[in-house]
């Protein structure tokens, strides 16, 4: 559906609209150009989990189109938000706040992120086979 930019975007004019791993399209800064110059009353929060993927997608800049958002893992100050001050649980269980928050080391979801971003990351990228 996203092949064909303006007939997506078309029926979506005053909404929000979320766009995840926005870097697997085949050319997303075309996508975001599109959307950016001829439907400015859409909102679009494009995201991606592969600053490498992205930057090697993205033909074309997007100055003056878009605001960089940074999301970091838990860091010091909110370790009193969660309601654990401990940084030795932290470094233990990771900054992601489903680790963070778990009882018992989550060993599998940890396994399955570091599969998820090998298989999307690093093997798409360099085009790993094994």
């Amino acid at each position: 559906m996203l092949e064909d930019a303006e007939g997506f975007l078309r029926p979506l004019r005053g909404r929000t609209i979320i766009l995840d791993e926005i870097h697997r399209l085949q050319n997303p800064s075309e996508f975001l150009k599109i959307a950016a110059d001829h439907y400015p009353e859409i909102r679009i929060l494009a995201t991606g989990s592969s600053t490498l993927s992205a930057s090697a997608k993205f033909k074309d800049t997007l100055t003056g189109r878009k605001e960089s958002l940074w999301l970091t893992p838990i860091v010091g100050r909110d370790l009193i938000d969660f309601g654990q001050a401990d940084l030795s649980k932290r470094l233990l269980f990771g900054g992601l706040p489903p680790f963070f928050l778990s009882e018992d080391i989550p060993e599998r979801d940890f396994q399955d992120w570091v599969d998820g971003y090998w298989a999307k990351d690093i093997q798409e990228l360099f085009h790993l086979e094994r």
